[in-house]
């Protein structure tokens, strides 16, 4: 069975078996903290950006059965909050809602293209900003094939708005990236990407 899919709905075990696979993505030493978030997810976020597009992806998953919040290593405040949500007695793992904050401010909000059947999509908003990501070799490439909007997981297709933003937050910035899980193994496995995530941020911070 794919290893993201699970026979079972005890918050315990599924936790440990995602924290293992974002342990192995990110290459960490040791057990990534991370807490059970069943009254909804983003209320322990700081950044508000953060706190509203979770609010907004959560309020429209009625199978979410509870999430979690993983705190990433990263010289920066960063996380990923996972949904599980029901299938019949079992549960699969759903959005993946990444966020990291940046104490370099930006002038303005950033998004990015829809996807692109040919040629890679740009990132656009504020002119500054999106000029020197746009400048980075393969980052757009990189953040379109992140972004998942659709992904099979068992019988049930699993979709979920592109969502993609780097905001002005108090003082600084807050980048938030929300995804799907990859697929692996032909469906057998699959892997949630949070050191790819990490990677495009360090990417972005350090253009700012």
């Amino acid at each position: 069975m794919n290893n993201l899919i699970f026979g079972n709905q005890d918050p315990q075990k599924i936790g440990a078996s995602i924290e293992e696979k974002v342990r192995s993505s990110v290459g960490a030493p040791a057990p990534v903290q991370f807490e059970l978030e069943d009254g909804g997810l983003g209320k322990a976020n700081v950044a508000t950006v953060l706190f509203d597009v979770g609010s907004v992806l959560n309020g429209s998953r009625p199978s979410r059965l509870f999430g979690y919040k993983f705190t990433l290593p990263a010289p920066w405040p960063a996380s990923l909050q996972v949904w599980v949500e029901r299938q019949g007695v079992g549960a699969y793992t759903g959005p993946l809602l990444y966020g990291a904050t940046f104490a370099k401010p930006v002038a303005g909000e950033v998004t990015i293209e829809a996807h692109k059947s040919f040629g890679t999509p740009k990132f656009l908003g504020d002119p500054t900003v999106a000029g020197k990501l746009n400048a980075i070799p393969d980052l757009a490439k990189r953040v379109d094939k992140l972004l998942r909007s659709e992904t099979a997981m068992g019988a049930i297709t699993v979709k979920l708005p592109r969502t993609f933003k780097l905001t002005p937050e108090a003082g600084g910035s807050v980048l938030v990236l929300g995804t799907l899980v990859r697929m692996t193994s032909m469906g057998m496995g699959a892997e949630v990407d949070a050191g790819e995530f990490l990677a495009i941020a360090t990417a972005i911070e350090a253009t700012l």
